[in-house]
């Protein structure tokens, strides 16, 4: 097992004090608090103290004086099937969209769960996060390190998907969906470029499953030939048109329905 030792000193009332540690696991330990959870999440709080030294070396971190909160990160890649442009780039559709003035390298926002990996599947944690024209969302301090929760990936208006299985989370997890349709739950994404793998456009009405009301609620923007930040515009151009209709078709044909547990 890796070992990390710190070494410290602490001059008090003349009286110097030396500590050495082995690597330490996230904990706190604390003369008065409290700590709470239900299903929602969870809350712990300690009473503050006057002194409050921090002490970090490499992956760690020791704080006297105050709660520290652990670093978990989440790297995750998903595509879009209606903002990909190819070559592992979505398009600029908050841009596009007139949510933002200028380019960027966003293409719109997701929503992040977590659920449990056993039955019923509930809900544990969610997040909502911008995904970069790369396919690329980052989360920092979702979920418990050494738990196992499905991933869950939502948009406005494309179908959600979740991970093929639990993913053990660890301090530093990535996650990617993009390069093998088995990285869904039940293969249920569109392969939208040789190799490349993506979430399905069109549930407009975000409903589980693209079907004909789907089309039924894009059918009156596209007579309008509306524009801004619509769930309807699916292919994220920033107008809604025969062409967001031309994307979703098949995936009404074929009857495309979420997959999950």
């Amino acid at each position: 097992m890796k070992k990390l030792f710190f070494t410290f000193g602490m001059l008090f009332l003349g009286t110097a004090f030396h500590v050495h540690a082995q690597s330490l696991s996230p904990q706190v330990i604390a003369t008065s608090g409290g700590y709470y959870s239900n299903a929602a999440g969870s809350l712990s709080f300690t009473v503050g103290e006057t002194v409050t030294p921090t002490i970090t070396s490499g992956g760690y971190t020791l704080t006297q004086g105050f709660q520290q909160p652990f670093d978990l990160t989440i790297d995750l890649t998903a595509y879009l099937q209606g903002y990909y442009v190819g070559s592992g780039q979505m398009t600029d559709v908050l841009y596009n969209q007139g949510v933002y003035g200028s380019p960027s390298t966003v293409s719109d926002s997701v929503t992040i769960e977590l659920h449990n990996a056993t039955a019923p599947y509930a809900l544990a944690f969610s997040t909502k996060k911008p995904i970069g024209q790369n396919g690329n969302i980052n989360i920092k301090g979702l979920g418990a390190i050494g738990q196992q929760y499905y991933i869950v990936v939502k948009n406005r208006n494309h179908l959600e998907t979740w991970s093929a299985n639990p993913v053990l989370l660890n301090s530093n997890t990535t996650y990617n969906f993009t390069n093998a349709a088995n990285k869904a739950y039940a293969d249920n994404q569109v392969e939208v470029e040789t190799g490349v793998f993506a979430m399905y456009s069109g549930d407009v009405n975000q409903d589980y499953s693209i079907d004909v009301f789907d089309y039924l609620e894009m059918d009156p923007d596209i007579v309008n030939g509306n524009s801004g930040y619509l769930s309807t515009d699916t292919n994220g151009d920033g107008v809604v048109d025969v062409f967001d209709y031309i994307l979703v078709d098949p995936n009404i044909v074929n009857g495309i329905g979420a997959a999950m547990p």
